[in-house]
């Protein structure tokens, strides 16, 4: 299935990244991994249609999609302590994103630390891409049981050396130049269990384009308009549901200008 084929190159990236403490998100890592290309091969979707030419014509100009005018209105936050950034990490314009970013002083819980930090409050559009209505549906949803052990299965293959997949192979010797296997295996695990509380953190928003999930715990509001698919990333609150309703608000704007 499409979302075993991602979940496995997510692994292997994962490791080759974290493995290399690599925080410069290159295309490449030092092992001549091409993530672009690995990351397009597993997201090919054959029954994408794209209709939505508008929203694909705004691939490249994310910025232009949702205006500050229209964050500082749903938000209420103030100009004055707000900056902006446009990520392009990869070449593919589906993975780009382009923040705005408010120092509100809020702390937030950090799960990964353990502890809360100050971070700033944040509104992201990102990933317009074509999609087709069956692939929305298996992508943005809770990972089965089977999916899940499919996973570990890989993970063990990946460290054992029996992966067949030389990027894989590439991406294990580099970890194992700074950690054990059992190190790799613990950090595979944990990649595979937050990935499972990702996916069972979708939601499904009624009345919103032909599809739309919100996850309560990423903050993201995916959207599926015409073949063509949008993320609205809202993270502004401790609530959650004051998240979404902004994330709404803001994705209505976008489906407005791309009918």
């Amino acid at each position: 299935m499409m979302k075993a084929k991602k979940i496995i190159a997510i692994l292997w990236i994962s490791i080759a990244v974290y493995s290399c403490g690599d925080k410069n998100n290159t295309k490449q890592n030092r092992n001549e991994i091409n993530i672009d290309e690995v990351l397009n091969s597993t997201s090919k979707d054959p029954n994408a249609k794209g209709e939505n030419k508008c929203l694909l014509d705004y691939q490249r100009n994310y910025d232009a999609l949702i205006s500050a005018e229209d964050v500082l209105k749903v938000t209420g936050f103030s100009k004055a302590v707000m900056k902006t950034k446009y990520n392009k990490v990869l070449s593919d314009p589906g993975t780009h994103e382009f923040l705005y970013q408010f120092d509100n002083k809020r702390k937030q819980y950090i799960k990964q630390l353990g502890r809360e930090l100050e971070k700033d409050d944040v509104i992201a559009i990102r990933n317009i891409k074509p999609m087709s209505h069956t692939n929305f549906e298996q992508s943005y949803r809770a990972l089965t049981d089977a999916e899940e052990q499919k996973a570990k299965e890989a993970m063990k293959d990946i460290t054992e050396g029996n992966s067949g997949d030389p990027n894989a192979a590439k991406a294990m010797k580099q970890a194992r130049q700074n950690m054990s296997k059992e190190d790799v295996n613990k950090v595979g695990g944990a990649i595979i269990n937050e990935l499972k509380n990702v996916s069972q953190a979708y939601v499904k928003v009624d009345g919103l384009g032909d599809a739309a999930v919100w996850n309560t715990q990423t903050l993201e509001l995916v959207v599926l308009q015409k073949g063509v698919q949008f993320e609205v990333r809202a993270n502004i609150n401790d609530n959650t549901e004051t998240n979404k309703a902004a994330a709404v608000q803001l994705a209505k704007i976008v489906l407005d200008k791309c009918k």
